[in-house]
């Protein structure tokens, strides 16, 4: 039969985990909220529990099952810690067998791989229902390899997956991308040519946006893509990018913060998604990138003798004032705070990990102890209720509080900041820790895609793709949005080769996902038969314009079977986070000759 069952352990501790898809066997509050998901205002409170939607999950007594298959998975794989018995369980897999995928599976101390996957209820998107396909058992054997070990933190247990995530000797061979100067060429002139907002001067987020989505500071990229333009284009881009500030600053509410969407017309709205009662909500993790990115930013007009206006030095301190602010109010920065006032509407989750990061640069630029104060203390308080936990969460502003990944790469960034500014072994101790973390959000390996599929038909590689969050389960090109340069500076400081290793799967792959004029992409909405027609218009519009760059690196079937291995028809922020790594990491990677 191909079903292999792993004894664990049954206890009320168990901590239950997949990568990228299950945390702490998922046992939150729970709202079941269709797409995009927010908050009502009957769930908001200051002191809010982590709280998802409707992902497969345990419930929170530890009872249930949790059912999927490896292509939910950054790494096939399913472990199992116990903090009472001081105990680790890690069951490595392959992905497939035969062009079918293996099922993960948990339920009351026994982890069960079976073949071909056995799921009782389906997930897509924020719901799950029931599968009524009956199973078909087949003859297989399927290969696995346990790690049981002595373990008495999380911390060790995910060390001890960093260390063996690609233990199955799996394809993880990167592949041949673009040179380095003409991936920036093509991106640049996409942006100039299609992101430039001719009318209120700055650089947009995407391209084909909806009315609503022209503006929005931090998190997909408003505020940020520029920086990478400025630092590796010209005069045009410098120019364009100085601009750009010039309009967020223009935006700043007197709390410090920005307004979460911008549209056409000028018009704010909140990050409520129009639920009402969140016209003024804002997603603080939105703040807290721009934040680090303004000192990236001033830092890089000083350094090439740039004026930098009055304006821009006092904006920053405003926004820096605000979280020094929000923390001395609450000790905590919250989820969600009202963009004119500063107060927590939602609080709790992990969304605003970067910002610590920010704040240590503010300290740094500016000389204010308070900044840096606050920095340890909030960068403390994350690690105290989120990564020793085992979990970050909230990053995205459409998964209310899901478990992701943007918040633990961006909280990796102010354990790595914290220690550069201070010295103090304790950050890089935190820092550490938190890319093993990081590490399950990462493929390791290449994905086998259906072979009609457009990235099956392209060969792409899945390995150094990241996983977004619990709930909108595809895994894309970069780090939402960043470079993921800690990583670097963690391999700098502590020579092992494995944070390398990481930062090289990152980033080199993601030249592959660009659209190109000799190798287009084409969105998944392109019938097939079309191919090998003569009607080169119907095909056309399916294809992905030069330089675009989408989210989409399907390996689950949490939207369709049909687009595994598909993307839509966009522009995202995909583009920020490769145009980041072209003026991060792969300079760094130059002069180290590692490339």
């Amino acid at each position: 039969m191909a079903i292999k069952i792993i004894e664990a352990f049954n206890n009320k501790d168990n901590y239950v985990f997949i990568p990228a898809c299950c945390y702490a066997g998922n046992q939150f509050e729970v709202r079941k909220y269709g797409y995009p998901p927010m908050f009502h205002l009957e769930d908001a409170k200051i002191d809010m529990p982590v709280t998802i939607t409707d992902v497969p999950r345990l419930e929170k007594d530890g009872s249930g099952k949790i059912e999927v298959n490896t292509g939910d998975a950054a790494t096939p794989c399913i472990g199992v810690f116990s903090e009472s018995e001081k105990r680790g369980i890690l069951v490595f897999t392959v992905q497939e067998i035969n062009g079918e995928n293996i099922g993960l599976a948990y339920e009351a101390g026994q982890i069960r791989l079976t073949w071909p996957v056995k799921r009782e209820k389906e997930y897509r998107m924020c719901t799950t229902f029931e599968n009524k396909t009956p199973w078909e058992d087949k003859p297989a054997e399927i290969p696995y390899k346990i790690l049981d070990f002595s373990c008495n933190s999380l911390a060790e247990f995910y060390r001890v997956f960093f260390e063996n995530r690609k233990i199955m000797g799996l394809d993880c061979k990167r592949p041949e991308v673009l040179p380095f100067e003409k991936q920036f060429e093509i991106q640049c002139d996409k942006f100039n040519a299609m992101n430039w907002n001719e009318k209120d001067q700055f650089y947009m987020i995407g391209t084909d946006l909806t009315h609503f989505q022209v503006w929005q500071p931090g998190w997909t990229g408003g505020a940020l893509s520029g920086y990478s333009l400025m630092k590796l284009g010209g005069e045009l881009e410098t120019e364009r990018q100085i601009k750009t500030l010039e309009f967020l600053f223009k935006s700043q509410k007197e709390s410090g913060f920005f307004p979460g969407i911008i549209d056409i017309d000028g018009n704010e709205h909140g990050d409520g998604f129009w639920v009402e009662g969140t016209e003024k909500w804002h997603l603080i993790r939105k703040s807290s990138d721009i934040l680090l990115y303004l000192f990236k930013h001033l830092n890089l007009m000083k350094e090439r003798n740039i004026e930098i206006p009055e304006s821009f030095l006092e904006g920053t301190k405003k926004t820096a004032d605000g979280f020094v602010k929000l923390f001395n109010k609450y000790g905590q920065f919250g989820h969600h705070v009202d963009v004119e006032t500063g107060d927590i509407c939602v609080g709790g989750s992990t969304s605003g990990g970067i910002a610590p990061a920010g704040l240590a640069e503010a300290y740094r630029f500016f000389g204010n102890p308070e900044y840096l104060r606050v920095a340890e203390e909030s960068a403390e308080y994350y690690y105290k209720t989120s990564l020793s936990k085992g979990y970050t969460t909230g990053g995205p502003g459409e998964i209310l509080q899901g478990v992701d990944s943007e918040s633990a790469f961006g909280l990796l960034e102010s354990y790595v900041t914290l220690y550069d500014v201070t010295g103090n072994e304790k950050w890089l101790e935190y820092a550490k820790e938190n890319a093993h973390y990081c590490s399950s959000w990462v493929v390791s390996y290449n994905y086998k895609f259906p072979a009609k599929s457009e990235f099956g038909r392209h060969d792409k590689k899945t390995v150094g793709s990241v996983f977004a969050n619990i709930q909108n389960k595809h895994s894309a090109p970069g780090i939402c949005t960043l470079s993921g340069d800690s990583l670097l500076k963690l391999w700098k400081w502590t020579k092992d080769p494995l944070y390398l290793e990481l930062m090289k799967d990152i980033a080199l792959p993601l030249g592959q996902y660009i659209s190109t004029n000799e190798k287009p992409i084409y969105d998944w909405d392109l019938d097939p038969a079309l191919r090998d027609t003569d009607d080169i218009a119907s095909i056309e519009k399916h294809r992905l314009p030069q330089g675009f760059v989408n989210e989409r690196v399907n390996m689950s079937d949490w939207e369709d079977y049909s687009r595994i291995g598909g993307v839509f028809h966009g522009s995202c922020w995909s583009e920020t986070s490769n145009l980041m790594t072209l003026a991060e990491v792969i300079p760094v990677l130059r002069e180290l000759n590692e490339i």
